[in-house]
């Protein structure tokens, strides 16, 4: 009965977190690319290295676990930045970010920690590279880029136009009273935020079944996970074990910065540590709830290869640490 309260506890609160960084992210990324549409074609919108480097350094600056950087996912695409850009951006947030470098030096010392860092830069670097190299309009659901090019329409439609897509200048330029025109434009804001907010829930009901499945199959891992697993499984492994913990990691759902102290204690216990690194990477940077969420925007075949990414990522450094 105590783990079945501890698991819908659990449950409600990774609901609740996403479904409310969802809504305000979508939110936010809609507003800023409206305002600053220049900005993000210069910086995010080109497939480009630059581009590449800038999606990391915003993924360090946005430490999320793996199903909270969905939301920003999402509105990236609905904003045409390209799969690469956002690829880079959706390993880097749950992987790399200031709390987790701190708590690594602190955990495991200033040369292995500049070792993890370096190494996901330069692997999320290569891995962005190849997938631009791809073609990857094949990797979306149809009902993902339908309503994708319903959104470019509704431009069209002259009941959306005159509430939306013109620009508040244009709308008051007739009005020769200042009282007014302040008048219209508070109006005008107002109407743009639950414009904004109407739009936002209505995606986020498309991925509402999603995130209570994937959040269930979270909470229910998170909580039946046995604590003991690697004292008594994994630590006789050997090199072998560097390829187990990161397919066991994939699969589970957990925040990387709560994992380190965990790492930490059973490296002292005897289990090597790149079993540890392994399972740390894979866990923290996939999950089989973050699959869950992405399947609403992709299809199986991007779901298999977005997982083997981080599984090589993970094994990669894992053998490294095994034998360095």
């Amino acid at each position: 009965m105590e783990k079945l309260v501890f698991i819908l506890k659990d449950f409600l609160i990774l609901f609740i977190e996403i479904s409310v960084l969802f809504i305000l992210v979508s939110m936010l990324i809609a507003y800023l690319n409206e305002r600053y549409a220049k900005f993000f074609n210069e910086h995010l919108k080109k497939d480009s290295f630059t581009s590449y480097i800038k999606a990391i350094l915003l993924g360090c600056l946005t430490p999320f676990c793996s199903c909270s950087s969905i939301p920003l996912l999402n509105a990236f695409l609905k904003a045409k930045v390209p799969l690469g850009v956002c690829i880079a951006y959706l390993i880097t947030s749950p992987l790399i970010n200031p709390i987790i470098v701190v708590m690594f030096v602190v955990s495991f010392g200033l040369k292995i920690s500049l070792f993890y860092v370096g190494f996901l830069f330069c692997m999320i670097l290569f891995i962005a590279f190849c997938v631009s190299k791809i073609n990857t309009q094949g990797f979306f659901n149809e009902d993902f880029l339908k309503n994708d090019l319903e959104q470019k329409s509704c431009c069209s439609n002259n009941t959306f136009q005159s509430s939306c897509c013109q620009k508040p200048s244009l709308v008051f330029a007739k009005n020769s009273k200042t009282s007014k025109i302040l008048n219209f434009k508070n109006k005008a804001k107002e109407s743009k935020i639950k414009i904004l907010f109407s739009q936002s829930f209505k995606e986020y009901k498309k991925i509402l079944p999603y995130i209570v499945i994937g959040m269930a199959i979270g909470a229910v891992i998170h909580g039946a996970f046995p604590q003991d697993f690697f004292q008594n499984y994994m630590k006789d492994y050997g090199v072998l074990g560097v390829f187990i913990a990161a397919f066991i990691g994939v699969l589970l759902y957990m925040n990387c910065t709560a994992m380190i102290p965990v790492a930490l204690a059973l490296t002292t216990s005897g289990i090597p540590l790149g079993i540890m690194m392994s399972f740390l990477i894979a866990g923290a940077g996939c999950s089989l709830p973050e699959l869950v969420l992405l399947k609403r925007i992709f299809k199986t075949s991007f779901l298999i290869l977005f997982a083997s990414m981080i599984v090589f990522i993970a094994i990669s450094f894992g053998l490294l640490m095994f034998f360095i």
